[in-house]
């Protein structure tokens, strides 16, 4: 039985991990929405990244850079009761921020160049995105 609950929790523990940040933009001239993800984000400084307005899809490449990442290794031990069971696991945990960039290109022709602040292992990030005509968008990752 403890077995059986310990794997459980490990495999809800890495699909939760395992999906992309959303990403969300807002036109601070035009009040435009996109939304997007960001790939490769997890434990990585480099991926893919994809925002969709109602016009245009931008992708591109986005790059991090870890300030003051902390990093540490834990030993969990259970036990049941008696003799019967025992188990361990380890985790890596990580805490991490930093700042990024991301250039991307449009389906239409135009450029977006992204810069943001980030905090997490699965990043979470808030930051400004600039097209090459000057429209500025607000962006957030969670």
């Amino acid at each position: 039985m403890f077995k059986k609950s310990l794997l459980a929790i490990i495999i809800l523990a890495t699909a939760a991990c395992g999906s992309a940040p959303e990403t969300l933009v807002m036109s601070r001239r035009t009040g435009l929405t996109g939304t997007g993800e960001i790939t490769a984000g997890r434990l990585r400084n480099s991926g893919e990244m994809t925002i969709q307005t109602n016009f245009e899809t931008f992708t591109g490449r986005w790059v991090a850079v870890r300030e003051g990442a902390n990093q540490s290794l834990e030993l969990l031990r259970s036990y049941a009761g008696g003799s019967v069971l025992s188990g361990t696991a380890d985790f890596l945990t990580e805490a991490e921020a930093g700042f990024g960039t991301a250039i991307l290109t449009s389906d239409g022709g135009r450029s977006m160049r992204c810069e943001f602040r980030y905090t997490g292992v699965n990043i979470n990030a808030i930051g400004v995105c600039e097209t090459t005509d000057g429209e500025v968008f607000d962006l957030q990752v969670a």
